[in-house]
């Protein structure tokens, strides 16, 4: 495998493969202190559990960008949304899809954003995974995808660029 092919991610959603490049470090790190202000254990979490098997991968997803939804403001979220899908394609087309290529299917879309999260930061959730199954505490983990102590977002913002 090439340098450039091992910064290449791919997934399959509805019967659909996507092909994405993985963004740079710089801005992985802007994503883990946006998503950090408002709570990214819980996303972790999510995404480890779905990766056990506990849960169905979408079901998690869509509790995920209710989440980012209820928590981040809009910059934020945009930020991280175009920081992951900068680059998608769908298999076998070579021009990159765009925001607007999911019109009326924005559902989509978010879930395409959190799994591109689940590829990119696999190394946190399978540290969580394996964490979990040597102290067997999948169950305790599943029983709360929110944090009483992570604030609600004020609405602003000022990560890191």
């Amino acid at each position: 495998m090439s340098s450039a092919e091992a910064h290449i991610r791919s997934f399959e959603h509805d019967g659909v493969t996507y092909r994405f490049g993985m963004p740079s470090a710089e801005k992985q790190r802007a994503v883990l202190f946006r998503l950090g202000k408002y709570g990214v254990e819980p996303m972790i979490r999510g995404l480890a559990l779905a990766e056990v098997g506990q849960a169905s991968a979408f079901m998690v997803a869509g509790g995920i960008v209710g989440t980012m939804l209820a928590r981040m403001p809009e910059d934020d979220f945009n930020f991280v949304c175009d920081s992951m899908l900068g680059k998608l394609f769908k298999e076998g087309v070579s021009t990159p899809l765009t925001m607007e290529d999911f019109s009326g299917r924005l559902k989509t879309y978010f879930t395409l954003v959190v799994m591109a999260l689940g590829s990119v930061f696999e190394d946190f959730s399978q540290l969580l995974t394996l964490f979990q199954k040597s102290t067997d505490s999948v169950a305790a983990a599943d029983s709360s995808q929110e944090s009483a102590s992570t604030q609600p977002s004020t609405g602003s913002s000022g990560g890191p660029a």
